[in-house]
């Protein structure tokens, strides 16, 4: 077989027992691998009841059959189970050389279920699995987790690891996964699914080659499409994620002070085209990537001065800087590092903090309620916050909970400043602002996540362009970004060198060429179209349907106040309107969810 290896690894905590499953080229024709291959196996062995953090509830580790191929980006992995954040399916890709090693190893996917009676981490090298004892590892940081078991592997293996508050099981800890360039798994509580298993780590590697089709056809393809991308992203290598900053600002869509605005007055102080000129240390990248879009930070005050850390990505300058009203970037800096060695999403902590912020600005809540406050434009006391939350301490075991949980505890009218979906945190793209936006939030399968539709900022944003045309473009966006996660490759390259948010001539010709397949565009919009409706069916078994698809508060009854967005908002019956419409593309029924005819048409009746 081309591209895939035809194999999956079962582990059951519980029991020890771990067994191989393969499966055959029609299936991969159906789902690719990645997200598809998660998408199929939590469907069809997690019980649509569990409780995220039982032992019933699984967690897979999959990777696609460009994983591992001289295409750019194809380092990368995909991890997915039902999330202890929304209590719906939660997927998440990740950087970083793990997904690699996985498909080293001879498997496509990792699944795991059940718990540990005591802290292991799973090995999967040599071509062995074992489970090994992690009490040693138990209450270390991700960085010294990852370290220590990749030398204990040997050379060639790479690690993933979750730090104490997934141990903790805070129900936004993330997975740090291991490489040059680390990655995180960062959203929707993966973490807390492996602390809740007693599984500190996964380290895998082997010698197994991806078998590729047609190699020569493949560079041929490559060589066509590399001046491409380095013109459409080329500019990631000086600065990633970073410049968007100052650009999303420019267009009055940047969440300032828990989203009350959308224009930050320092947002140079946090814009990477400002603080690299005087922070940069160095370029970091993904196996064989030529963007190299990650950097390295000199950190000059704190509790990280004189160390050289990650560079925060644009996510993270939002949700701890303008959402907090904070321009002190080395506090960012800190907050970061901190977060990536204790596991913790950073943009669910900065949004989560900038919520109590507000409710405490307001009066809704008091430092005597939750043990501690919190205040805007106050970088250093954040620091502080993001060590009490990893440890659950005083007033960390409040923040802990996220903001959604959190506002369920303070009630009154405290709902009103969530900026959250499904209980997931929104990213830094703008729901009232950006117009595709505002639906792609409310029909993510994962909540706030910017990773299921994708934001696209077209170069002249105003005058308002409205609604029109919004479900077509996020109906075909979700397909782009489900077959995108299923090949594995990196969103930046998927979208430099394809075109963005649309599956294309080029993604078909690599898949193509990969596999040997003679497959068309509408066959592989059928793939995407296929992933994501059984994303959608295992939250209508869930519960899931139209009374989901909402927008935060904020973003359905408050207009921007200014800025060059001013004005602009997203009204309930605009909302019904597109979700109608959207339904209507989808094959889906008034309320949301996926009709007999549409399942037929897919293959998943």
């Amino acid at each position: 077989m081309y591209g895939n290896n035809g194999m999956i690894l079962k582990v059951n905590l519980s029991t020890g027992e771990m067994n191989e499953e393969p499966f055959d080229r029609e299936f991969y024709m159906q789902y690719l691998g990645g997200n598809g291959l998660i998408a199929r196996l939590i469907y069809d062995n997690v019980p649509p009841s569990v409780n995220p953090l039982e032992p019933e509830n699984s967690i897979v580790f999959a990777v696609g059959p460009l994983t591992d191929t001289p295409v750019w980006g194809t380092s990368r992995g995909h991890v997915g189970t039902i999330s202890p954040q929304t209590g719906l399916f939660c997927d998440s890709n990740y950087g970083g050389d793990f997904g690699m090693a996985i498909k080293r190893t001879g498997y496509d996917a990792i699944y795991i279920t059940g718990r540990s009676p005591k802290p292991v981490y799973l090995s999967v090298t040599k071509g062995e699995a074992e489970l090994k004892d992690a009490g040693i590892y138990w209450g270390k940081t991700t960085e010294e987790t990852i370290d220590a078991v990749e030398e204990s592997a040997g050379k060639g293996a790479v690690a993933s690891a979750i730090g104490p508050a997934g141990e903790k099981e805070i129900v936004f800890a993330n997975i740090i996964c291991g490489g040059k360039r680390r990655g995180a798994a960062g959203r929707g509580g993966m973490g807390a699914v492996l602390g809740s298993k007693n599984l500190k780590a996964i380290v895998a590697g082997g010698g197994r080659k991806t078998r590729i089709a047609d190699t020569e056809g493949l560079k041929n393809i490559l060589r066509e499409r590399l001046p491409d991308l380095k013109k459409n992203k080329g500019a990631m290598t000086k600065t990633g994620t970073t410049a968007l900053v100052d650009m999303v600002n420019s267009k009055g869509m940047l969440g300032t002070h828990n989203n009350t605005r959308e224009t930050f007055e320092y947002a140079k102080d946090i814009s990477g085209d400002n603080f690299l000129k005087t922070y940069k240390d160095k370029n970091t990248a993904c196996h064989g990537c030529v963007i190299a879009c990650g950097q390295k930070v000199n950190v000059t005050e704190g509790d990280y001065s004189g160390e050289s850390v990650k560079m925060p990505e644009y996510e993270t300058l939002y949700a701890m800087g303008s959402m907090l009203d904070n321009h002190d970037i080395n506090t960012i800096f800190n907050g970061n590092h901190i977060c990536d060695l204790m596991g913790i999403d950073t943009i669910s902590m900065g949004v989560t903090l900038a919520f109590v912020a507000e409710c405490m600005e307001r009066g809704i809540i008091t430092e005597d309620e939750i043990e501690g406050r919190v205040d805007f434009n106050d970088g250093k006391g954040m620091v502080e916050l993001i060590k009490k939350t990893a440890g659950k301490e005083g007033i960390g075991k409040f923040l802990a909970l996220g903001s959604h949980r959190l506002a369920n505890l303070i009630g009154k009218e405290s709902y009103k400043y969530l900026y959250a979906v499904q209980g997931l945190e929104c990213a830094g793209h703008s729901a009232r602002g950006l117009r595709g936006m505002s639906l792609a939030y409310s029909t993510s399968t994962r909540g706030g996540s910017h990773h299921d539709a994708r934001p696209n900022y077209p170069e002249h944003s105003h005058p308002d362009p409205g609604f029109d045309g919004i479900p077509e473009y996020v109906a075909e966006s979700q397909y782009f970004t489900a077959v995108g996660d299923s090949l594995v490759i990196c969103r930046f390259i998927a979208e430099g060198m394809m075109g963005p948010s649309a599956v294309g001539e080029n993604m078909v010709k690599i898949l193509n060429c990969v596999t040997g397949w003679n497959i068309g565009i509408d066959d592989l919009r059928k793939i995407g179209e296929r992933i994501y409706n059984l994303e959608r069916l295992i939250n209508v078994k869930r519960g899931a349907s139209r009374k989901n698809d909402v927008l935060p508060y904020r973003v359905m009854t408050e207009p921007i106040p200014d800025g060059p967005a001013k004005g602009r908002y997203v009204p309930r019956e605009a909302l019904d309107k597109m979700l109608d419409r959207y339904y209507e593309l989808r094959g889906w029924n008034a309320e949301g969810i996926p009709t007999e005819g549409k399942l037929k048409e897919l293959g998943l009746n």
